[in-house]
């Protein structure tokens, strides 16, 4: 087994790990092994990479400070987090111009995102909508916490529907589990409390820097094909 292979289990099994303290309410286990997971996360891009790029370095290190910092900090713990979600957000457009390619669509690729987008959209309304007011001075801040995640997310699908090649994937699965982090974070912080969502949060946003790291590593390929449209 080699260092990468043997990362990727370590990793699972600290998010298993940092689960199961959560729903035991082993506290000390939820923290450690998240703390660890993500600088191991952190690891497996160096681990993995045959050519480690500075930008890449900047965007993992920007989430792994992200994530450390709201161990130290004992008030607006939710505010750190939004800012540093945004800055991390910012800095992943750069992705977005860098998977650029001119669009070419069929019908069924148009209803694709059509249908996505407008799903996605009264998702995105419904969900501030029903936070704005409890959110108080930070509404602003959620805000651009989600309509950032919504444009990365929105674009990112349309670049895998555009390309469909296995990095263009990786970067919307990324998306994905951001979008479904954040957005539970600010319906547990300001809207419901609940179990499940704190379960979800400790399971998508690893799963997302993972993603993330997959798509820094895997080589740009096209796989769209004739039989491939449409899917």
């Amino acid at each position: 087994m080699n260092g990468e292979k043997l990362l990727k289990l370590v990793i699972s099994f600290l998010i298993i790990s940092q689960v199961l303290g959560f729903v035991f309410r082993n506290y000390i286990v939820c923290l450690y092994s998240n703390m660890i997971l993500s600088v191991l996360i952190t690891v497996l891009y160096f681990v993995s990479t045959k050519r480690v790029r500075f930008f890449h370095v900047i965007v993992l290190l920007t989430f792994l400070i992200e994530e450390l910092i709201v161990f130290f900090t004992i008030n607006e713990v939710i505010g750190f987090q939004m800012i540093g979600h945004i800055i991390a957000y910012f800095l992943l457009f750069y992705f977005l111009y860098y998977n650029h390619k001119s669009f070419k669509y069929n019908s069924r690729d148009v209803f694709t995102l059509v249908l996505g987008s407008s799903l996605y959209t009264l998702i995105f309304f419904m969900a501030y909508v029903s936070i704005k007011d409890q959110m108080g001075e930070l509404y602003l801040l959620g805000f651009l916490n989600l309509l950032l995640l919504y444009i990365l997310l929105i674009v990112g699908a349309m670049h895998y529907i555009n390309i469909r090649s296995e990095k263009s994937l990786w970067f919307f699965l990324s998306m994905l589990n951001f979008a479904f982090s954040d957005f539970m974070l600010l319906l547990d912080k300001f809207y419901l409390q609940s179990q499940e969502l704190k379960v979800l949060m400790l399971i998508c946003e690893p799963l997302a820097v993972v993603f993330l790291v997959n798509y820094m590593i895997t080589k740009s390929l096209t796989l769209k094909s004739e039989e491939f449209e449409g899917f």
